[in-house]
């Protein structure tokens, strides 16, 4: 079964060792989406949050939000290179022997999406300069930045708080305003060029989501957030 460390709407991460037992149980290969939560790995303070994606057999990971890294940067992780080799399938079109004999390069090989660029050189570069504790760093500060942002809003008498973030994202909205009034603060918020504000729905209606990704967000800047929200909600 498929696992989501790191959902898009709340960035929330499913029971991984339940999973993983289920799996077992039923001889099922277990797959984890750790596209987003993934880079918790590089910290040593919150990577307890994914215990048990060790025993996924296979895991696929995205850079671009919490590796800071340009569009696309994901990758399957896999637990050898054997799995990899239904990849290795050739065709006449794509795969010319006679050519690569010749000593023309053959760049196919180079990535899972053949012609394209292999995202992997950008990630590979990062990890060289930042090193795991450099990362590491960079994801406990966004990650306190969401807390901290959290925790204005749970202390403002004019919001209200989904629930306390488990990534970088916090879903919020002023008390009392309806769906209507939600998609009206957003675009505003977005055509003025203040905020990009997401958006989610959960079983208790609709939810303003903002994902926190700038390592170097300051209180100040969360303070201002909230107060531009406030300037654009209906009274």
């Amino acid at each position: 079964p498929p696992a989501t460390a790191g959902t898009t709407d709340a960035g929330t991460i499913d029971p991984l060792p339940a999973l993983a037992d289920l799996a077992d149980q039923h001889g099922a290969r277990f797959h984890v989406d750790a596209s987003y939560g993934g880079p918790l790995l590089f910290s040593d303070t919150h990577r307890t949050a994914l215990t048990g994606l060790t025993r996924a057999h296979t895991v696929t990971l995205d850079l671009h939000k919490l590796g800071w890294q340009p569009v696309a940067a994901g990758l399957l992780a896999v637990p050898a290179p054997a799995t990899l080799t239904p990849l290795a399938h050739q065709a006449d079109y794509l795969n010319a022997d006679d050519d690569t004999e010749a000593g023309l390069p053959d760049l196919l090989g180079r990535s899972l999406r053949t012609t394209r660029r292999p995202d992997i050189l950008k990630i590979a570069v990062t990890l060289k300069a930042l090193g795991r504790q450099g990362l590491g760093d960079l994801v406990d500060r966004t990650l306190a930045a969401a807390r901290t942002f959290a925790d204005l809003v749970d202390a403002h008498p004019r919001y209200e708080l989904h629930s306390q973030p488990t990534l970088t994202t916090v879903l919020f909205r002023p008390i009392g305003a309806d769906d209507t009034a939600l998609a009206a603060i957003r675009r505003s918020l977005l055509i003025e060029g203040h905020a990009v504000l997401g958006r989610a729905t959960t079983p208790t209606g609709l939810w303003l989501k903002a994902t926190l990704l700038n390592p170097h967000t300051q209180p100040g800047d969360l303070t201002h957030l909230l107060k531009l929200v406030e300037g654009h909600t209906p009274r």
